[in-house]
This record gives C-alpha cells, structure tokens and sequence, in this order.
C-alpha cells in the first residue's frame, strides 16, 4: 500500500511540474521592463550631461570674468569714478587676444564634445 501511495505521489508531482508554463505576455512584459531600465538609464546620463554642462558654462563665466577683471579691471574702475579721466594707454589689447585666441578652440572642442555625446543617445 505504502508503495502505491509512493507511485502516486510521484505521478502527481511529474503532472505538476509539466503543468507550468509562462503566461502567454511574459515577453512584452520583460521586454516593456528592459526598455523601462534603458529610459532610466538614459535618464541618469542625460542628467549628468546637463551637470556637466552646468558645471563647465559656470567655470567658463568664472574663468571670463576673472579675465577681464585681470586685464581690464582698472579700466572698468576708472570708467566708472567720475572725477578722473580715463587712460587708455594702459589696455593691454594683445594680452586680452591671447586669452580670446585660447579660450575660442576649448569652446569649439567643449562644443563638439558636447554634440557627439548628444548625438551618440539620440540617434
């Protein structure tokens, strides 16, 4: 008797286990959580293009602004005290190309940079 209760136990667990099976949307569901985990993950990296395009268009202003302070500062002062006349003589023009014929190429290397990591997750 015990070996028949045996025999039968084992038949209703081979039934069983050839009774799963996936639903019939397991693909469009997994696949619908692939392309969730791929937006989340291009969110993220498009925040960090935007933090990183923050960052640098902040230092840059700094950087502009600290240059013109070095190299024009007196001038500026000058132009606004009323009593003394301005002197023109101390503007140092070609100081102030260097800094420009500098700062243009990172600008057009910080834009292609910028273009290319764009492009490479909206395409």
């Amino acid at each position: 008797m015990n070996e028949e209760q045996k025999d039968n136990g084992l038949k209703r667990a081979v039934k069983r286990e050839n009774e799963f099976r996936l639903p019939s949307n397991f693909t469009y569901r997994t696949m619908r959580k692939v392309e969730e985990a791929i937006r989340l993950r291009e969110k993220v990296s498009e925040r960090r293009a935007l933090f990183a395009t923050i960052t640098a268009s902040v230092f840059l202003i700094g950087c502009c602004i600290a240059g013109l302070t070095i190299y024009f500062g007196d001038t500026i002062r000058e132009a606004f005290t009323p009593a003394t006349p301005s002197k023109t003589d101390n503007i140092q023009i070609p100081a102030f190309c260097i800094l420009i014929f500098t700062v243009t190429p990172l600008f057009v290397l910080f834009d292609r940079w910028m273009r290319r990591r764009y492009f490479k997750h909206h395409s």
